[in-house]
């Protein structure tokens, strides 16, 4: 028996030696070709056994480091090992540098060679095969991004003493060589002033030009941020860039140096000792200085939104209309042409003024409020709604007041023309709050960020762009000779304005479905009806005596009947997504912090839509991105979560979770990958940046 057993066993060895040749995997994929090679040829109870994966990548393509920089993922390993093997880190070689636009990655070109371990218990026994698979995962990016893996499985028995396989020695003596050589430095990392600095002792023959410290807490240092570098007394100081990290409490901070000596390229990894924990440090908003570098950029955005808001389907009837009685009046009165200019602008920057002056007011108390603030109260949003109904009926030619709405008409040179044209601004700001979009959402964040006096600036640029088109005639009203010439076709056309406004009526009216009650919606409705009333009441009361005026009391009683329910009018918070609800192609849930942070916890991505219903911008996104079947599909293969944090009721979770991000309203679209920070996407939302983010790929 004991023969048997002793060719039993070299037969399974011998097995084992076949299976072990061939589970040398071998894996190619579209732009790296990747192989894990095994040390040795065996296990040896108690004893550690390395392996090698080795990857040949595209010419330009890379993969990325332990911490990736601005954007990817590293090389993840999944092991399926008996019990009691346990599998030790990635070890990457030195990292690089390499900028991608105005971003950075710390990644590997060409060949790199990680190294990963496999420690076998104790009470392995000689002769036993194990068998392990590994699913690997990486990341190969150039100008975009590709998440790519491999399955690879091997064979291998347990021995008492392990031989080493020869041919690949080289390989693990070159993938030892390009780690980063352990440096014995006291070093140490602190805060100073805006900056984080690091400071050792200077390594021999270091050389600051191409030198680079790469962190290894991902997101403490900014990835693409310039990191000055200076010697002095032998010792090496190092001036970074804070990330987007806010606390970093870890005992030390983990890190590779590398740099040109005169003996060529060298790494260096070392850890740098923490007197205390590291706050990312603030800039205080009281201290903050007028012109903030970017502060001209910020806006030449709000005036260019501001000048593209006059499109929007709200705001065009209206200005077109005033620009269009130009070419009636400008030859006759350039003078009235001009102050109804100034007059209209007036109206428009003093209601920016005045939301912006009011939000950051409230802000500076404590009170959590961002843009379209004023749309998250149900009686505003109605009221809104109601205005837009007079101005289609208006447009339709049910009815007219004085010079009517937009300030035409015979007495455009009258008083009512004059109050006309300034409360025309101040509509036009109204209605176009709702479409505040992409190019606006750097501007209304920060003007609610800075100090009160640029976060005014911005709302006054913003509102020059909006006046701009209409301002330019009322000096220049040659320009005038562009438009088409005046003739009957201006009625009909203006008739055909009222259709987009009512439809913009609608949308509010749509808005408040998700506001408010049953009930409340229903009395609005209602109201609308005597709206309409009393504005066709109005307009048969033209002329004198007791018939005139009956027909405007009840005008009057008609619209104050329409009005008295916005008074006691609530907002009740919109109904949250529940699990598995359908929102455009997606299953969502409602946006939850203490949720959220459970699935951070877990490991799980999560997609957060911040969204309102009053949003023109986010209704947009959603019909169109959000609505792609292959997009909800890749999520559910990926196994991420689309949250849903509606802002149409106001609610202060939300607010904070918008401000942390420095935005101060929405869309605002953010992906959490499960590791790392969260990363905030790209307006305007696009199927490519959302694929991006859910690769890991994208920030």
């Amino acid at each position: 028996m004991g023969i048997v057993r002793i060719i039993c066993v070299l037969l399974s060895l011998m097995a084992a030696g076949l299976s072990s040749a061939r589970a040398q995997s071998f894996v190619e994929t579209e732009y790296a070709a990747t192989e894990i090679i095994a040390e040795a040829d065996a296990f040896a109870p108690g004893e550690t056994l390395w392996f090698a994966i080795r990857q040949e990548l595209r010419p330009g393509w890379h993969v990325f480091w332990t911490n990736p920089g601005d954007a990817g993922l590293p090389l993840r390993l999944d092991w399926t090992l008996p019990d009691g093997f346990e599998t030790g880190p990635v070890l990457h070689p030195a990292p690089e540098y390499i900028p991608v636009g105005p971003l950075a990655s710390y990644a590997h070109e060409g060949a790199p060679v990680f190294l990963t371990s496999v420690t076998a218990p104790e009470t392995a026994r000689s002769g036993e095969v194990i068998d392990l698979v590994i699913e690997a995962a990486w990341q190969a990016c150039e100008d975009i991004c590709v998440p790519e893996e491999g399955r690879f499985s091997f064979s291998l028995p347990v021995a008492q003493a392990a031989q080493m396989n020869t041919a690949y020695a080289d390989i693990f003596a070159s993938a030892r060589a390009a780690f980063p050589e352990p440096y014995a430095a006291d070093a140490k990392f602190t805060v100073e002033g805006g900056a984080y600095v690091l400071e050792l002792a200077a390594p021999d023959g270091f050389q600051s030009e191409g030198a680079f410290f790469f962190a290894v807490p991902e997101g403490l240092v900014e990835p693409s941020g310039a990191q000055q570098m200076s010697i002095a007394d032998g010792r090496l100081r190092v001036e970074m860039v804070p990330g987007w990290i806010e606390k970093y409490d870890g005992p030390r901070v983990d890190g590779v140096l590398v740099y040109d000596s005169n003996s060529g390229r060298r790494a260096l990894a070392f850890a740098a000792d923490l007197a205390a924990p590291i706050v990312k440090p603030q800039l205080r908003p009281d201290t903050a200085p007028v012109a903030t570098p970017g502060l001209p950029l910020l806006l030449l955005f709000a005036f260019l939104g501001g000048v593209i808001l006059n499109v929007m389907p709200c705001v065009f009837p209206i200005v077109f209309i005033k620009a269009a009685s130009f070419v009636q009046s400008a030859q006759a009165q350039p003078a009235l042409v001009r102050r109804d200019g100034l007059l209209y602008t007036g109206g428009v920057l003093a209601t920016f003024l005045l939301i912006g002056g009011v939000l950051l007011a409230l802000r500076a108390g404590g009170e959590q409020f961002g843009w379209g603030f004023h749309l998250q109260s149900p009686a505003v949003v109605a009221l809104s709604a109601y205005v837009l109904l007079l101005v289609a009926l208006n447009l339709a030619g049910m009815f007219s007041i004085g010079a009517s709405v937009a300030g035409m008409g015979d007495n455009f040179a009258s008083k009512s023309g004059a109050a006309g044209a300034f409360f025309t601004g101040a509509l036009a700001v109204v209605v176009a709050a709702p479409c505040i979009g992409p190019l606006l959402s750097a501007p209304m964040a920060a003007a609610l960020l800075l100090p009160p006096l640029a976060g005014l600036t911005i709302f006054l640029v913003l509102g020059l762009g909006l006046a701009a088109p209409y301002l330019l005639l009322s000096f220049a009203p040659g320009l005038g000779r562009m438009l088409p010439k005046p003739g009957p076709w201006m009625t009909a056309f203006k008739q055909f304005l009222a259709f987009p406004v009512l439809a913009a009526a609608a949308y509010f009216i749509w808005v408040l479905t998700q506001q408010v009650s049953g009930a409340a919606l229903g009395a609005v409705l209602y109201g609308a009806v005597l709206i309409a009333f009393s504005a066709w009441a109005f307009e048969k009361s033209r002329g004198e005596g007791s018939r005139a005026l009956i027909l405007r009391a009840v005008a009057a009683l008609a619209a104050v009947l329409a009005l008295a329910p916005l008074t006691r009018m609530q907002a009740q918070q919109a109904k949250p997504a529940a699990q598995g609800e359908t929102y455009g192609a997606f299953k969502a849930i409602a946006y939850d912090p203490a949720v959220l942070e459970r699935y951070q916890e877990q490991g799980v991505p999560v997609f957060i839509d911040f969204t309102a219903a009053w949003c023109v911008t986010c209704q947009f996104d959603k019909m169109t991105v959000l609505s792609d079947t292959a997009l909800a599909e890749a999520f559910e293969q990926a196994g991420a979560v689309f949250m849903v944090a509606d802002w149409t009721v106001r609610d202060p979770q939300i607010t904070t979770a918008l401000e942390s991000f420095g935005a101060s309203g929405v869309p605002l679209y953010v992906f959490y990958s499960g590791a790392g920070e969260p990363r905030v996407l790209p307006l305007p939302l696009t199927r490519k940046s959302v694929l991006a983010a859910l690769s890991g790929t994208g920030r």
